[in-house]
Order: structure tokens, then C-alpha cells, then sequence
């Protein structure tokens, strides 16, 4: 069971959207623009290998934690539009390969390569610009930090 990307996008939850307002300095619709974001990430990731969190997509990460903490919610979507629950796991490999010196340039171009030709291919150029031109402006780790409450 994998639901079309226009059902995954119809899900909304105002109580997820109100505690990232509570945690995170922003308006009401630039944390609901992010939470559907989110939402296309979740179902990306769903649909092809290779999806990954990196220094432009934090926000989504934080909002992605956020959904993880409303438990049945978050188990009720995964169950209802992907057929099984998405679980989040920190990618070791890199975090390995980064602290041992052995981290790949190449290999980790590629895998951008891909995940970039992904988003364009299922998400359109807007989806790919909103991802890796204007998230990582707006929502650097420093950015992130200052806009805690």
C-alpha cells in the first residue's frame, strides 16, 4: 500500500504544526509549509533508496523528530499511506567515515547526484530549490539555533 503523493499531502495535523510554533520562532505557515515538506520527504523516502538527511534538509529533520513525538499519529500515517512504519535512524555510515578520515567525496557526490535527480524526477524543480537553494539559507544549524525558543 503506498498512497499517491496528493493523498500523503492531504494529512494535516494542527497539533504537530503548534508544537514546532512552540519550539521553533517562525509564522504559522512557514512551519506548516514545512511540515508538508516533510510530509513529500517522508513519501520520497517511501518510494526510493538512497533518501537522506543532510546540512540543507535539517529543518525538515527537526519537524520529522517532532511528528515522531505525536507516537500514534505518527504510526497511524506511516501505517495508512506507506503500509509500514518509517523509522529514523541516524546515518551511521557517514558519521563512521566522517570521524575515521575515510569519508568518500566521490561516493557521497554520487549519492547527491542521485537523491538530487530523485526530488527533481517525483517532486519537480520547485521541491529541489525549496530543498537545496532556499532551506539551507534560511535554516543553517546556526539559523536553527537562534530561532529555539
Amino acid at each position: 500500500m503506498n498512497k499517491s503523493l496528493s493523498d500523503v499531502l492531504a494529512y494535516k495535523n494542527v497539533d504537530i504544526v503548534d508544537r514546532f510554533l512552540v519550539m521553533y520562532n517562525m509564522e504559522q505557515e512557514e512551519a506548516e509549509k514545512i511540515f508538508n515538506e516533510t510530509l513529500k520527504w517522508l513519501w520520497l523516502g517511501n518510494k526510493m533508496d538512497g533518501v537522506f538527511i543532510d546540512d540543507s534538509t535539517l529543518i525538515i529533520d527537526e519537524m520529522w523528530h517532532n511528528f515522531i513525538l505525536f507516537t500514534q499519529d505518527y504510526e497511524i500515517f506511516c501505517l495508512q499511506n506507506f503500509g509500514r512504519y518509517i523509522h529514523h535512524q541516524p546515518e551511521k555510515r557517514k558519521q563512521q567515515n566522517w570521524y575515521n578520515n575515510s569519508f568518500n567525496i566521490e561516493e557521497h557526490k554520487d549519492r547527491l547526484e542521485k537523491l538530487y535527480e530523485g526530488v527533481y524526477d517525483n517532486l519537480g524543480e520547485e521541491t529541489l530549490l525549496t530543498w537545496y537553494e532556499e532551506f539551507p539559507k534560511k535554516y543553517s544549524i546556526e539559523n536553527i539555533k537562534k530561532m529555539r525558543r
